[in-house]
């Protein structure tokens, strides 16, 4: 067996591999030395992936989900009648430990530094450690962690970049980030960037997080706990189906709201800068804005 270790939002993860993974890209920041792992995931080659059994959830063309009690089966699939290329296996009453399986002649794809994060489903496994994973832009700012989180297309990459040009900030991710509420809130990067290319292995205490959205006029207001889980929800990467942690989404979600502030921006290209600075001065929940 190959092993490998890597370093990701403060959890040690260890890889087993019956095959070598394609390492490289994104995946080098986070190697590590050998050492306890907090998880360990068993990955092999098999000639054909079997169907999960269990209670039917989650269904489209690209994933499988069942359970049976507290474990849960998640397959990818290429099209809905396909069957399964990949079938990731654990249990949520018991973390710490995962078997991926994955057909011999789709491993090289499916575990190269590109999509080995992906099939082995990262986001839902670091839930039962407190942490979350955003689609956003992660910047570092006088010691702290700023997120900026929003669909694709949105603006996070060119918000990250206005920020480090003007206020001399480092894009520590363009794409991906983490939020784990172990103990004070902590940004942590990811090692998958999509296709911003900027991936950094720094974890930092988390400022804040702006949802982002566009408009022709720049507006911003500071949300309270519930309006702050709804908004984080829409970008955060956690499948609710058939998953026996599922209560751990919403517990994290508002673990988040209550532990760092949270901004809803609607912006010009421009117009974080100015606003963020003006709502630092006054108070905002909920949509009132007052000035200090």
């Amino acid at each position: 067996m190959e092993s490998y270790h890597f370093r990701v939002c403060g959890i040690n993860l260890n890889i087993q591999a019956s095959r070598p993974l394609v390492t490289g890209g994104d995946m080098t920041p986070f190697l590590c030395e050998n050492g306890p792992a907090d998880l360990t995931i068993f990955c092999r080659a098999v000639d054909g992936v079997p169907a999960p059994g269990g209670t039917p959830g989650l269904r489209d063309a690209e994933h499988l989900v069942c359970s049976h009690g507290a474990a849960v089966h998640r397959c990818r699939t290429k099209r809905l009648d396909d069957p399964p290329y990949a079938r990731l296996d654990y249990n949520c009453a018991a973390p710490g430990r995962a078997e991926l399986a994955v057909r011999a002649e789709d491993w090289r794809w499916c575990t190269d530094h590109m999509r080995l994060w992906s099939t082995v489903y990262l986001p839902q496994l670091l839930l039962p450690y407190r942490t979350l994973v955003f689609h956003a832009a992660y910047i570092g700012w006088q010691g702290r962690g700023i997120l900026f989180t929003a669909p694709s297309g949105t603006g996070k990459s060119t918000q990250a970049e206005l920020w480090r040009a003007l206020r001399g900030s480092e894009v520590l991710n363009g794409d991906k980030a983490g939020v784990s509420l172990r103990e004070s809130p902590m940004a942590h990067s990811m090692p998958f960037s999509g296709t911003s290319g900027i991936c950094r292995n720094v974890s930092l205490p988390l400022r804040a997080i702006v949802v982002l959205s566009q408009a022709p006029e720049n507006t911003v207001r500071r949300l309270g706990p519930s309006a702050a889980v709804s908004a984080l929800c829409a970008n955060l990467f956690a499948r609710s189906c058939a998953d026996g942690g599922v209560p751990a989404v919403p517990a994290c979600l508002l673990g988040a709201a209550l532990g760092t502030v949270v901004y809803l921006a609607a912006l010009q290209a421009q117009g974080i800068l100015q606003v963020y600075k003006k709502t630092r001065k006054g108070q905002a929940a909920d949509g009132a804005f007052v000035d200090a």
